[in-house]
């Protein structure tokens, strides 16, 4: 009643000449209804000023040669007439501020690369292939503007920087898919954003090229380039 409540640990004791033991948590199966749920939340606290508890999962390290544990989340396998379940990773709700942030990340290298980030929607068999969707958040101040989405290749302080690469998916009997690079239609008062393609500035040379044109064609015409300006209402032309 006037201080920390106990805490609660679980674990496997060390061992020497041997595996540490597995700790495993598991819920038991069922003949009806839903599967039972495992819950995991940390503590709430009412102290003003004060964060709620933190849950951390991390792997165990490796030996000196050895890697670190791995950290697999992932769903059962779907029933032969079902789907797989769905995982959201997602912050709370905030009443009075900014939501909390999602940062996934690979962490440096001492004598090595950096490693990969890969996101990916799986193979499918039956209609279209599965979206890749990335948005900025929306606003409704009345003077912010909406999120931004940026993709930034990696800065080298000895040889070149990262590329960018945008491509569609090949379409191995047909057509591949079409690139569109468009800003959204304005509101009632404003205009619509603009299309900027620019290389960067040189310190010491050549500034990078601007290329645009259609690819070769083997038993057609090349494609056709073509820019023209849109119409409008009033004034000149653009």
């Amino acid at each position: 009643k006037g201080g920390n409540s106990g805490a609660l640990y679980l674990g496997s004791g060390a061992a020497t000449g041997g595996r540490g033991g597995l700790v495993g948590l598991s819920v038991g199966s069922g003949t009806s209804g839903v599967g039972g749920m495992l819950y995991l939340r940390s503590g709430d606290t009412s102290a003003t000023g004060k964060n709620g508890g933190e849950i951390s999962m991390m792997t165990g390290s490796g030996s000196a040669t050895g890697q670190s544990g791995g950290l697999t989340m992932k769903t059962a396998n779907g029933g032969a007439s079902g789907t797989s379940g769905a995982i959201t990773m997602s912050t709370g709700t905030s009443p009075a501020g900014a939501s909390g942030s999602i940062t996934i990340m690979s962490d440096a290298a001492t004598g090595g690369a950096g490693g990969d980030i890969v996101l990916s929607v799986g193979l499918g068999d039956t209609g279209a292939g599965g979206d890749l969707s990335v948005s900025g958040g929306s606003t409704t101040s009345s003077t912010g503007v909406g999120g931004g989405i940026e993709a930034t290749g990696g800065t080298s302080s000895s040889s070149t920087g990262g590329s960018v690469t945008i491509q569609t998916g090949e379409g191995t009997a047909t057509s591949s898919g079409v690139v569109t690079i468009r800003s959204a239609d304005s509101g009632t008062a404003g205009v619509s954003g603009s299309l900027v393609f620019s290389s960067g500035t040189s310190k010491g040379g050549n500034s990078g090229a601007l290329y645009l044109g259609s690819g070769a064609a083997t038993g057609g015409r090349g494609g056709l380039v073509s820019i023209s300006a849109g119409s409008g209402t009033s004034g000149v032309g653009g």
